[in-house]
């Protein structure tokens, strides 16, 4: 028996460190973290994602799952909360920043207008898992100033760290299951000597 309890320290600390997303993984900060900002050129908004009916994290680069989501973007600067906003969640082609085309790769797009608040909020359904911008232009009544921004995303991918997490979960659950495999055949051998 003095055998399995150190294999099942080994699977408690293998599962402690792979069960859960790291501190510094994007899900789950709050929503003025500046790990997130869309560049407007020398303006910047604030991105975040949720999909609060399955969970409360907040997300950035990664929504998990494919279905409604909610995206929220916060401006503070006074500028843009005085210009009109056009809103659209583009299907990302792989084309370059500036390459892509606002109307043919389009999954959706708000209404344009202008938010005084210098915040909006509005629901959009992923229905296939792949890669998305979300593209924002901000213009003044004039149309003589003009800021666009870019902020790449997934909804319903693997990140990197989920596959590593569950490669080492797997890992390790075989080398301990292989370990204990010979600890079992060599006591059983010992006791039939």
């Amino acid at each position: 028996m003095r055998a399995y309890s150190g294999l099942g320290i080994v699977l408690i600390v293998a599962l402690a460190a792979f069960a859960g997303r790291p501190a510094f993984a994007k899900g789950g900060w709050h929503y003025y973290d500046p790990e997130c900002p869309i560049e407007l050129g020398s303006k910047s908004m604030k991105f975040v994602a949720s999909q609060p009916k399955s969970t409360v994290e907040r997300f950035c680069d990664a929504i998990p799952d494919t279905g409604p989501a909610v995206i929220e973007l916060d401006a503070p600067d006074n500028e843009l909360r005085d210009m009109v906003w056009d809103i659209r969640i583009l299907r990302d082609q792989g084309k370059k920043d500036g390459e892509e085309d606002p109307n043919a790769d389009l999954v959706f797009r708000l209404p344009t207008e202008k938010h005084r608040n210098g915040m909006v909020n509005f629901d959009a359904n992923f229905k296939s898992a792949g890669e998305y911008i979300l593209f924002v232009e901000l213009s003044s009544d004039d149309g003589t100033r003009k800021y666009i921004g870019r902020h790449h995303f997934t909804a319903g991918l693997w990140e990197p760290m989920e596959i590593y997490t569950v490669a080492g979960l797997a890992a390790a659950v075989l080398l301990g299951g292989g370990f204990a495999a010979y600890r079992y055949l060599a006591i059983r051998r010992a006791k039939s000597a």
